[in-house]
Order: structure tokens, then C-alpha cells, then sequence
């Protein structure tokens, strides 16, 4: 099978446990997100770098494939019916999910605990995503009304009885990545936090290897396999770029 990206990486680097990270993703950029450990969970919002109004839309994302369950050849769109990222390659068998939200301090004392202060942990303590998210949006200037609907990833969400939304006990394992292509230049923000669902009362998200390779040319042959719906979105983003 075709591999969409460079083998020219151009970042290397380790989220930690509880800590969150932000980068510009360049538009034809490969990042691979890939579990250290056998309890991987991060969480993800994105923007466009040109213009944050324009970001992840969750709702429109599952609306325009007439699909919730995300994987490899699926694409994630913005509000204005652009492609953000393509998920270009996943070896966790569709562990994404766009249904279960973020955590903020309440969530994680409930399931967690409150013991993990930062008076009794410092840099320790049991992070939320919220406190993560708000944290490093505001080295770009966007505050809490700028917060989105998140895409999980390494957890997946299961829809039992018609409506009833369930954290599915898979995880993935050492060695599992996900990757997202760019098709715009992309502020991606993360947070290597338990999904909010997760009721194990253990805080212990494993590391997460983040690599970014380097830019390669947007052919319309690589798609071929992906929805028609998909493909008027990269039609529709390859005009922006005109």
C-alpha cells in the first residue's frame, strides 16, 4: 500500500504523561501520534493557523461521511467544509472518538480522586484537559470561548441502546500510531490526559511519541479510496490554496 508521507522527519519529540503540547502543522506535514505504553489517551483540537475561526467541526465532521466511528481514510473538516487533517494511516483499528468530550477539574476528582494536588504533587498533580487546553491556547491569544469539541484518540466510544454512550475497554498497545495528514497549515493542540469517560480510578496516561515528517506534494491519487463526500472536501480546500 502507498505510504502518504516523507520518510524526512523534521520533529522528534515525547509528551509525557498529564502534559500538553502545541505546534503549527504545515499543510502536506505527516504527524504520527504513536502510544508508549498500553494506556494511551490524548486528546486533540485544531485550527486553522491562518485564521482560528475556522476550526475542527465535530458535528459536520460526522454529518458529511454519515459516520460517528473515524479511522484510516477519514477526514476531519472545519466548519467551512475544509479538510483540516486526513487520517492517513491507523494501527489501532479505529481507536478515535469525536462523541466523548474533555475532562475539567470536577471529572477528574470524581474519578481520580482529589489527593493529586498540586500543594501535595506540584507538576504532579491530575491535570484536566480543560486546564490543558485553556493553558496553552493562551500562548496564542484564544481564551475559553475558543475551546471546541475534542477528538480523542487511543479510546474509542461505543453508542449502546439507541443513545447511551459507553467508553469502550479497548486500548491501544505499545507501539500503536495514528497519522494525520495536513491539508491546511494547522494550529493542533494536545493533552495527554485520561478520556473523560475513563472511570479506572487510576491516573497513569502512558507517554505519546510525536514525530512530524516533512512536507509532501497533495496528489488527488492518493484519495482515490476515500468517500466522494471526502473528496469534495479536498477539492474545496485545494481552492483555498489557489
Amino acid at each position: 500500500m502507498k505510504k502518504l508521507r516523507s520518510d524526512k522527519v523534521v520533529l522528534s519529540e515525547t509528551l509525557p504523561s498529564s502534559v500538553k503540547w502545541s505546534k503549527i502543522i504545515k499543510r502536506g506535514q505527516t504527524i504520527q501520534l504513536k502510544a508508549l505504553g498500553d494506556n494511551a489517551s490524548l486528546s486533540a483540537m485544531f485550527y486553522n493557523a491562518s485564521n482560528v475561526a475556522e476550526r475542527f467541526n465535530s458535528a459536520d465532521t460526522v454529518k458529511i461521511q454519515w459516520n460517528a466511528f473515524l479511522g484510516k481514510e477519514k477526514v476531519l473538516f472545519s466548519e467551512m467544509g475544509r479538510v483540516l487533517f486526513a487520517i492517513t494511516d491507523d494501527t489501532t483499528n479505529g481507536l478515535l472518538d469525536i462523541l466523548g468530550g474533555i475532562s475539567n477539574e470536577r471529572v477528574i476528582k470524581e474519578s481520580f480522586g482529589g489527593e493529586a494536588t498540586y500543594q501535595s504533587c506540584r507538576n504532579g498533580y491530575h491535570k484536566s484537559d480543560k486546564e490543558n487546553f485553556l493553558i496553552e491556547l493562551g500562548k496564542y491569544g484564544m481564551t475559553k470561548k475558543d475551546l471546541i469539541p475534542a477528538l480523542n484518540l487511543f479510546r474509542k466510544v461505543d453508542v449502546k441502546e439507541g443513545s447511551k454512550l459507553v467508553l469502550n475497554e479497548r486500548c491501544a498497545k505499545e507501539g500503536e500510531y495514528i497519522e494525520l495528514t495536513a491539508h491546511m497549515d494547522i494550529l493542533l493542540v494536545l493533552s495527554n490526559t485520561p478520556h473523560a469517560m475513563d472511570k479506572s480510578g487510576v491516573y497513569n496516561p502512558s507517554d505519546v511519541a510525536i514525530t512530524v515528517f516533512d512536507a509532501v506534494e497533495i496528489k488527488d491519487e492518493d484519495y482515490e479510496n476515500y468517500s466522494e463526500e471526502a473528496k469534495r472536501g479536498f477539492i474545496n480546500t485545494n481552492r483555498y490554496f489557489v
